[in-house]
C-alpha cells in the first residue's frame, strides 16, 4: 500500500514578517510623502493664491489710478482748450503717429507742376521711407522723404515727355542766356506765346518761354512764398523743355535758385555761358561784382549783384548801386521787392507804398523816375509819387489796380503764357508790398487793426489772407490765443513765415512747455512742405517751440550739408546746436558769407566758446563795418563780462566817434551801448549824460537807462516824471517792468507793486521772469529784510503768488542765496497746498547753498512738521528731481519711507536720477540691491499666465528697473497706454536711451512725452527741459521702432 506523503516547503516565518513590516513602512512613508506633497501643493497655491490676490488688490489700485489720471488729463484739456483728439496712447504707436503728423509733404509746386502736365490731379503717398507720386492712379515717380530738385524734376520727367509728344514739339532750341530783366522776359515769353498761338511748336519756341518764366520767377519779389502756380507753371514748362531736348542748365539753375534749392543751383550753374550766376551760387562776390559791371552785362545780372548787397546788409554797396543805376532800375519792381528785406523797418514801410504803385506803373506803361544821389527813403518816396502820375485827384490806387491786373495780357491765352499769369506775376508783387506794410506798420503803429481791415481790401488774391493773419497776430499779442491758432488751423496763410509768426505770438504768450503750443505746432504742419525755405522755417518752430533738435537739426542738414554757404544762417544755427565750436569760428571769418550771418556765428562763439578767440572776431567784424552798431555792442557786451571794462567803453565811443553826433536813431543807439557800460561801471552821472541826447528819438533803451541812472542818483522826482512820459509813450509790458525797476531802486515797493497790479498791457509769467532779472539787480547786494517787505507789499496789491515766484530763480542764479530764501520761505505760506511742498524745497535749496546741508534739512523738518505725508514727501522729492538737486533725493529720505507707493516712486526718480548723471558707485548699488528680485521673471510669467500681467511689482519698481538697464522697452510700451504712464513712460524711455548715447532715440521719446495733454504732469516738464539740453548727434542711427506690437 503505498503511503502518501505531502511536501510542503520549509518557511521562514520571520522574515516574511519582517517583508510585511517593510512594505507597509514604504506604504506608509508614500503616505506621508504624499500628503507632504498634498501639503506643498497647497502651501503653494495657497503662497500663489494670496500673491494673486495681492497682486489682484495692486491691479485694481493701479487701474482706479490710471482712470484717475486719465480724467484729470481729459479737465486738464477741456480747461485749456485743446481740440484736437490726443494721439494713440500706445507709446511705439504714438511715436509712430507723431512721425507721419510731422512729416513734410514733398514741395506742392512740383505737385501742381506735374498736375498741369498730366491734365489730372495728382496725389502723393508716403511708404518704405519714400513719397510715391501718382497721377489718376498711375505712380509716375519716387523720391525721397526730403528730395532736392534734381529728384523732382527727374520725377516730372516721363509726364513732360508725354507733354511733348502730346504737343508735338519739333526741332532743336538754340541756346540763348538764362538771365534776363524782368521787361525783357515778359516780351521774350509774351513772343513765344504768339507764335505758339500761330501754330509753332518749334523746341526754340518753348525753350525761349521756358527760360523766360524761370528768369520772371527769379526776378518776383519773393518777401513770402509767392504764388505756387507761377512757380509749378516755370518748372512744368522747364521739364518739358528738358524733354524736348534743350540745354536746360542755365535755365534750371536760375529757377532752382529762385525756389530756394542752393545745391541744384550751384551744380547746374554754367561758369562760362552765365558768369553773374555761377559766382552768386559759388559764392565769390568779387567775380560777381565785375560780371555785373561789364558793358554787356544785363539787368538779370545786376540783379544778382542787388541780392547779394542785400543779403549781406552793406548799406553802403547798396547806396553805390543805387548811384550807378541805368534806365532807373533801382525803383523797377525787381528792385523795390529785394529793399523789402530792408533791416531798417522805415525803409521797409516806404519800398512797401512803392511797390503797388510800381506795379501799376509798369502794368499802364508809365515810366517812373527818381532820383540816385539822395537818402534811401526818400528815393522810395519819390519813385511812388512818379509812379502814381496818372492817377486823378482823390482817385483810389486799389480800383485802378484791379482794373488793370483784369486786362493784362488779355491777348495771350494757350500752353505757354496767359495773361492770368501776367496778372499774378505783378499781383504777387503787390501782395509782396502789403506785407511788407503789415510787418512794418505793426511796429511802426501804435494800433495796427485798421491796417489789418486795410489790407483786406486791396485787388490781389492773397490780401484776406494778410488781414486774416494781421489780425490773429494782434490777437495774440494781446493774450488770445483762439484766434491765432483757429486762423493756424483753417485758413491760408501768406506762407510759412507767417505761420511761424503766429506761433512765436503764441508762445510769447504762454508758458513752456504749453500743451497748447504743442497742438498748435502739429495743427500748423498743414502750412509746411518739403520746399527749402518752409523746411528751414519748419526746423526752426521745431526747436523753438517744440523742442525737437534732433528732427530740427536733420531738416537744416539735408540742405547746408549739401550747399555750404548757401545757407548760412541757419548753418550757423546748426554749427551752434551741433556745438562745433572751430566751425563757428571758421563761418564768422568767412568773407564770403553774408555779414549778418557772420555776426551770427560771432555772438554763438562769443555765448559757447572762449573768450579771445570770440573778442578776436568781434574785433575784425567791428573794423570791417566800424558803423554797425549791433556789432560793436557785441564786442562790448562780451568785454564787460570778460572784466575788460575799460576796454568795453573805449569800444563805445569808437562807434560814436565813428557815427557823429547827431540824433539819428542809429547813433541813440550807440548811445545806449556806451551809457549800459558807463552804469556798470558804476559812472551814473556820466551815464546819464551819455543817455539823454538819445531821449529826443524815444528809443526805448534811453528811457529805461536814464530813469535809471536818476534813480541811482537820487533824483527820485525826476525819475519819476520821466517814467510817466515813457509809460505813456509806450504802453507795454516792458515799460511796467522799467517802472517797477526804478520805484524798488527808490524804496518806493508800493508803487513798484502798483505798476505790476495794473500794467498797461497783460503780463505773463514770462514777462515776470524778465521782471525777477530786474529784481535781482536792485535786491542782490540789499539785506534780505528789504525782500520780503518788497514781497508783502506785492501781495497786498494783488499780485498772484504763482507770478511772484518767478523773480525767485534769479535771486538764486546771482547767488543772493539768503535773499531769495526769504521770497521762498513767504511764498510758501501763500501758495496752494499742493504746491507749498515745492515751494519749500525751493526755500530749502536756497538755505541749502547759504547755511549748509544740516541747517536746511533741520528748518525744513520744522516746516514739514513731525509726521509729514506721503503727499508732502512726494512733492519735496518731485521737486528735488525736477531742480536737478539730486543730492536731496538721499538727504532728505535717510529711511526707506513708510508708505509703499511713495517708496516706489522715490525709487523711480533715484533710479532716474543715477542714470542720467551717468554715476557709478555706492547709491547704484545700493539701488540695485533694493530693486533686485531673482523671481522677477517666474513672477512675470505667472502674472500674465493669470490675466494679471505687470501686477507683480508695482508700475514705477519695473520703470525704475528698467532705467537701470532691465529689459526692453517692448517689455512695458503695453502696459503704458492708461492714466499718466503715456507721459511716463515715453520720458524715462529717453532718460535711458541718452544714457547710452542713443540720442535720436533719446530725442524721438522726450518728443513723444510732449504729447502729454495736462501740463501738471512733471515728466511733461522734464521731458521738455531734457530736449532741450540734448547735445545733437550726426551719427547715430535712429532706432526702429517697430510698427505692430
Amino acid at each position: 500500500m503505498w503511503r502518501a506523503v505531502l511536501l510542503t516547503p520549509r518557511v521562514n516565518f520571520r522574515r516574511a514578517d519582517g517583508l510585511r513590516y517593510r512594505d507597509r513602512e514604504r506604504t506608509r512613508s508614500m503616505k506621508r510623502f504624499a500628503i507632504f506633497v498634498v501639503l506643498c501643493v497647497l502651501a503653494a497655491a495657497a503662497a500663489v493664491g494670496v500673491q494673486a490676490w495681492r497682486w489682484r488688490e495692486r491691479k485694481l489700485k493701479e487701474d482706479e489710478q490710471n482712470r484717475e489720471q486719465s480724467a484729470a488729463e481729459n479737465t486738464a484739456a477741456g480747461r485749456l482748450g485743446l481740440k484736437t483728439p490726443p494721439l494713440p496712447p500706445h507709446p511705439l504707436d504714438r511715436r509712430i503717429a507723431l512721425d507721419d503728423a510731422l512729416r513734410l509733404e514733398p514741395d506742392r509746386r512740383f505737385l501742381l507742376a506735374a498736375r498741369e502736365l498730366a491734365g489730372a490731379d495728382v496725389a502723393a503717398r508716403f511708404s518704405d521711407g519714400r513719397w510715391i507720386l501718382s497721377s489718376g492712379g498711375r505712380e509716375f515717380g519716387h523720391v525721397a522723404e526730403l528730395p532736392d530738385f534734381a529728384e523732382l524734376m527727374s520725377a516730372l520727367a516721363p509726364l513732360g515727355r508725354e507733354w511733348v509728344a502730346t504737343a508735338k514739339v519739333t526741332g532743336k532750341a538754340p541756346r540763348i542766356r538764362a538771365l534776363r530783366g524782368h521787361k525783357e522776359a515778359f516780351a521774350a515769353i509774351r513772343e513765344a506765346q504768339t507764335r505758339w498761338s500761330r501754330g509753332d511748336h518749334g523746341a526754340a519756341v518753348l525753350h525761349d518761354a521756358a527760360s523766360a518764366a524761370a528768369a520772371l520767377m527769379l526776378q518776383l519779389p519773393r518777401a513770402f512764398d509767392a504764388d505756387d502756380r507761377l512757380d509749378a507753371h516755370a518748372l512744368a514748362l522747364s521739364a518739358a523743355d528738358a524733354a524736348a531736348g534743350a540745354d536746360v542748365r542755365g535755365q534750371q539753375a536760375v529757377l532752382a535758385l529762385a525756389l530756394g534749392y542752393a545745391s541744384a543751383a550751384r551744380t547746374l550753374a554754367p561758369a562760362n555761358d552765365e558768369p553773374a550766376l555761377h559766382a552768386f551760387v559759388t559764392l565769390d562776390r568779387r567775380k560777381l561784382a565785375d560780371a555785373a559791371r561789364r558793358k554787356e552785362a544785363g539787368p538779370g545780372d545786376r540783379h544778382l549783384l542787388l541780392r547779394w548787397l542785400m543779403q549781406d546788409a552793406n548799406e553802403q554797396g547798396l547806396l553805390r548801386f543805387i548811384g550807378a543805376a541805368r534806365d532807373n532800375e533801382h525803383i523797377s519792381v525787381p528792385t523795390v521787392g529785394q529793399i523789402l528785406l530792408h533791416g531798417d523797418l522805415q525803409v521797409v514801410a516806404a519800398a512797401s507804398d512803392a511797390l503797388p504803385a510800381l506795379a501799376l506803373a509798369e502794368l499802364e506803361g508809365v515810366r517812373a523816375t527818381a532820383p540816385t544821389d539822395v537818402e534811401l527813403v526818400r528815393t522810395l518816396m519819390s519813385a511812388r509819387n512818379s509812379a502814381l502820375q496818372t492817377l486823378a485827384n482823390n482817385e483810389d490806387l486799389r480800383a485802378r489796380l484791379a482794373t488793370d491786373l483784369g486786362q493784362a495780357d488779355t491777348a495771350q491765352e494757350g500752353p505757354l503764357w496767359r495773361g492770368a499769369d501776367t496778372s499774378a506775376w505783378y499781383a504777387a508783387a503787390t501782395a509782396a508790398g502789403l506785407l511788407g506794410s503789415g510787418r512794418s506798420g505793426y511796429v511802426l503803429r501804435n494800433d495796427a487793426t485798421g491796417l489789418a481791415d486795410e489790407l483786406g481790401t486791396w485787388p490781389v488774391p492773397v490780401a484776406a489772407h494778410l488781414s486774416r493773419w494781421l489780425k490773429a497776430r494782434i490777437a495774440a499779442d494781446r493774450g488770445s490765443l483762439d484766434e491765432a491758432y483757429e486762423t493756424l488751423a483753417s485758413s491760408r496763410l501768406p506762407g510759412a513765415r507767417a505761420a511761424a509768426d503766429l506761433l512765436d505770438a503764441m508762445g510769447r504768450q504762454s508758458d513752456s512747455p504749453d500743451p497748447r503750443i504743442i497742438e498748435a505746432v502739429r495743427v500748423a504742419s498743414r502750412h509746411f512742405d518739403s520746399r527749402p525755405v518752409s523746411r528751414l522755417v519748419w526746423a526752426e518752430v521745431l526747436r523753438a517751440h517744440a523742442r525737437d533738435l534732433d528732427r530740427s537739426g536733420q531738416l537744416i542738414a539735408s540742405l547746408v550739408d549739401k550747399a555750404p554757404g548757401g545757407y548760412p544762417v541757419d548753418e550757423v544755427a546748426l554749427a551752434g546746436q551741433r556745438a562745433s565750436i572751430d566751425r563757428l569760428e571758421q563761418l564768422a571769418l568767412d568773407e564770403r558769407l553774408p555779414f549778418p550771418a557772420r555776426l551770427e556765428a560771432a555772438g554763438a562763439l562769443a555765448d559757447r566758446g572762449p573768450k579771445a578767440p570770440a573778442e578776436r572776431v568781434l574785433r575784425r567784424l567791428c573794423r570791417e563795418r566800424p558803423a554797425d552798431v549791433e556789432t560793436h555792442e557785441r564786442l562790448i557786451r562780451l568785454l564787460h563780462d570778460a572784466g575788460k571794462p575799460a576796454d568795453a567803453l573805449a569800444a563805445a565811443r569808437d562807434v560814436l566817434r565813428t557815427l557823429g553826433d547827431d540824433d539819428s536813431f542809429r547813433v541813440a543807439s550807440a548811445r545806449c551801448a556806451a551809457a549800459r557800460q558807463l552804469d556798470a561801471m558804476g559812472r551814473h552821472e556820466d551815464a546819464l549824460t551819455m543817455v539823454e541826447r538819445a531821449l529826443p528819438t524815444e528809443v526805448v533803451c534811453a528811457y529805461r537807462i536814464a530813469t535809471v541812472q536818476l534813480a541811482h542818483l537820487g533824483r527820485k522826482e525826476d525819475a519819476e516824471n520821466l517814467l510817466l512820459a515813457h509809460l505813456a509813450r509806450h504802453p507795454q509790458a516792458e515799460t511796467a517792468a522799467t517802472v517797477a525797476e526804478v520805484r524798488w531802486r527808490s524804496h518806493d515797493d508800493a508803487g513798484a507793486a502798483d505798476v505790476l497790479a495794473h500794467p498797461p498791457a497783460t503780463l505773463t509769467r514770462r514777462d515776470f521772469r524778465e521782471i525777477g532779472e530786474r529784481f535781482a539787480a536792485v535786491f542782490r547786494g540789499r539785506p534780505a529784510p528789504d525782500v520780503k517787505r518788497a514781497m508783502e507789499a506785492l501781495l497786498q496789491a494783488g499780485i498772484q503768488p504763482q507770478s511772484i515766484l518767478e523773480l525767485g530763480p534769479p535771486l538764486a542764479k546771482a547767488g543772493a542765496a539768503a535773499q531769495a530764501f526769504e521770497l521762498y520761505a513767504l511764498l510758501s505760506q501763500k501758495m496752494p497746498s499742493e504746491k507749498s511742498a515745492g515751494v519749500l524745497f525751493k526755500a530749502w535749496g536756497a538755505l541749502r547753498a547759504g547755511k549748509g546741508a544740516s541747517a536746511a534739512e533741520s528748518w525744513l523738518r520744522k516746516q514739514l512738521g513731525p509726521d509729514p505725508s506721503a503727499l508732502a514727501d512726494n512733492e519735496l522729492a518731485t521737486s528735488a528731481y525736477g531742480e536737478r538737486l539730486d543730492d536731496a533725493l538721499w538727504e532728505l529720505f535717510h529711511n526707506r519711507p513708510p508708505e509703499p507707493a511713495f517708496a516706489d516712486r522715490l525709487a523711480l526718480l533715484r533710479a532716474a536720477s543715477i542714470v542720467r548723471r551717468g554715476e557709478r558707485g555706492a547709491r547704484r548699488d545700493a539701488l540695485l540691491k533694493e530693486l533686485a528680485d531673482p523671481l522677477a521673471r517666474w513672477k512675470a510669467a505667472l502674472a500674465r499666465s493669470i490675466g494679471l500681467s505687470g501686477a507683480y511689482a508695482s508700475w514705477e519698481v519695473r520703470l525704475a528697473r528698467y532705467v537701470l538697464g532691465e529689459g526692453r522697452e517692448d517689455d512695458f510700451a503695453d502696459e503704458a497706454s492708461d492714466g499718466s504712464r503715456p507721459c511716463e513712460a515715453p520720458y524715462y524711455f529717453g532718460v535711458r536711451a541718452a544714457a547710452e548715447t542713443r540720442v535720436r532715440d533719446a530725442a524721438a521719446w522726450y518728443r513723444v512725452a510732449l504729447e502729454c495733454r495736462n501740463p501738471e504732469q512733471p515728466e511733461f516738464i522734464w521731458a521738455y527741459r531734457a530736449a532741450s539740453t540734448l547735445e545733437q548727434d550726426r551719427g547715430l542711427p535712429a532706432k526702429l521702432v517697430q510698427a505692430a506690437r
